[in-house]
């Protein structure tokens, strides 16, 4: 270690003040051009403001509470400036063990892809110069501007970040990178960093991709209070159920000590599928979002208890803008691995599909065989937990389940 405990291999780095907070520096290499509009990184979601820190050596590291932040490039960067070589040759880190543990490069390796499978994501909207997402089959529509180009309305690029973990296919492989994908740009970043949206905006999102895109799943990596019944995207979202369109739903960023009890609205629709998040270690989330399963006098019974299930949510890494790769926590990122296993799961059992669907029975099939095939999390309540669901996403069990249940 070099004085004032810098890595010496970090010695040629300068650190720069962060404009939100002159107390927080980030490492940068001041030879690299560009490297103004690659190293900052918010994902903030349900959170509240970001409380930053520094951490070194090697990548700098914001965090909120519950939200891990960071721009991936500036973990290479004392290589860049020792050798010179080229930006693509940088060895970049990754989250792969969130695509295995969940049991998704299983099914991959059974030639499963998403292949024919449509997929509509609502968020901040997606940034197609990535090079992992150049190759994306891709539908986009502005519900927050009047771009006819897709665009990312995110200061954090949350919309990109959720699309890299579905569809990326290069440093990133998602999780199924052969859908045809749809992005609603129906949120945007306000004043403090935080991605917000109009209820009726994002309603309309909701209807554009089961009605003009004609999805077969639509992910929702947001939410807002619970309010049963009361509000227009929770409409929406019983709308596309009943048209026999599956919705994920992120559960909910309040967890904790002042945890409310309720998943956010639209995953507390009954036949919408909730998600929690999980760390590297399988362990729950501390802000993962617990359920109350008795919501205005109504019981929830099984399938339908939220949330349903758990996936891999905490310090995921995927696409940026341009050519990064952030790094964030969330049942955001857990609501798309599960979204990826239900692409692979119609493509293997097509009748699962919405142009096969008779109402919603096929839902119910899936919601019972992820009741029935998931994994116990420590700790966990059985036969549902208000906090784990009926448990963590085992996605071979979980295909071998609906297989064996078919037909709807």
């Amino acid at each position: 270690m070099s004085k004032k405990g810098i890595p010496e291999e970090m010695d040629g780095v300068d650190y720069l003040p962060e404009p939100s907070d002159p107390r927080m520096l980030s490492a940068v290499d001041p030879s690299i051009a560009g490297w103004q509009d690659q190293y900052r990184s918010q994902v903030v979601g349900w959170e509240p403001l970001p409380v930053p820190v520094t951490q070194a050596p090697r990548r700098v590291i914001h965090r909120t509470t519950g939200v891990w932040v960071v721009a991936i490039i500036v973990a290479s960067l004392f290589v860049l400036w020792n050798t010179q070589s080229p930006i693509t040759e940088l060895s970049y880190p990754d989250s792969e063990w969130a695509w295995k543990d969940s049991g998704l490069r299983e099914l991959q390796a059974s030639n499963l892809s998403g292949n024919g499978i449509k997929v509509c994501i609502v968020d901040t909207g997606i940034d197609v110069k990535h090079p992992d997402l150049e190759s994306t089959d891709l539908k986009f529509k502005d519900f927050v501007g009047q771009s006819t180009e897709p665009v990312d309305y995110g200061s954090s690029f949350h919309g990109t970040m959720m699309a890299g973990i579905l569809v990326a296919d290069g440093h990133i492989k998602g999780a199924a990178p052969n859908v045809s994908l749809s992005v609603a740009a129906a949120l945007q970043s306000d004043n403090n960093g935080e991605n917000t949206g109009d209820e009726n905006v994002v309603a309309a999102a909701i209807e554009w991709c089961w009605e003009q895109q004609n999805a077969d799943i639509i992910s929702l990596s947001l939410g807002g209070d619970a309010m049963v019944g009361s509000q227009s995207t929770y409409s929406a979202v019983e709308l596309a159920l009943e048209k026999g369109v599956f919705v994920i739903a992120a559960a909910g960023n309040d967890g904790g000590e002042d945890d409310d009890g309720f998943v956010a609205t639209p995953s507390n629709v009954p036949l919408a599928i909730a998600v929690g998040a999980l760390d590297e270690e399988g362990k729950m989330w501390p802000s993962s979002s617990k359920g109350n399963q008795n919501l205005q006098q109504v019981t929830r019974n099984s399938p339908n208890q939220k949330p349903e299930i758990v996936a891999p949510g905490v310090e995921i890494i995927s696409t940026g803008p341009s050519s990064s790769y952030y790094l964030s926590s969330g049942t955001s990122d857990a609501t798309v691995f599960v979204t990826g296993v239900v692409a692979l799961m119609i493509e293997k059992y097509p009748e699962l599909g919405r142009a096969n669907a008779n109402g919603t029975s096929c839902i119910e099939l899936v919601k019972h065989a992820i009741a029935n095939s998931s994994d116990t999390v420590a700790g966990q309540q059985l036969p549902h937990d208000d906090w784990a669901g009926y448990g963590s996403l085992n996605s071979p069990n979980l295909l071998a389940e609906v297989g064996r249940t078919l037909p709807c």
